[in-house]
């Protein structure tokens, strides 16, 4: 039975977010795995990490800054 872990910030992704990352993980395990019948086996883990727990480049992570970073990156690269 494959297990498949993602450590997340705590409050980075919503409940619809976590419902489609288990969703399509899981599809990619049956893809790779090229077995279907596997699919009630396939096990998708979310670890939401506390605050003050989650680090990048050697710097603490803050959910919100990221998440305003992101949207502030994505509104410079969209087209108009």
């Amino acid at each position: 039975m494959p297990v498949v872990t993602i450590q997340t910030p705590a409050g980075a992704l919503s409940e619809v977010q976590k419902a489609a990352l288990i969703s399509k993980v899981t599809d990619v395990v049956v893809e790779v795995e090229g077995f279907p019948a596997l699919r009630p086996s396939v096990h998708v883990l979310i670890e939401e990490v506390p605050a003050g727990g989650y680090g990048v480049g050697g710097h603490a992570v803050d959910v919100e800054k990221a998440k305003a970073a992101l949207a502030k990156a994505a509104a410079k690269t969209e087209p108009g």
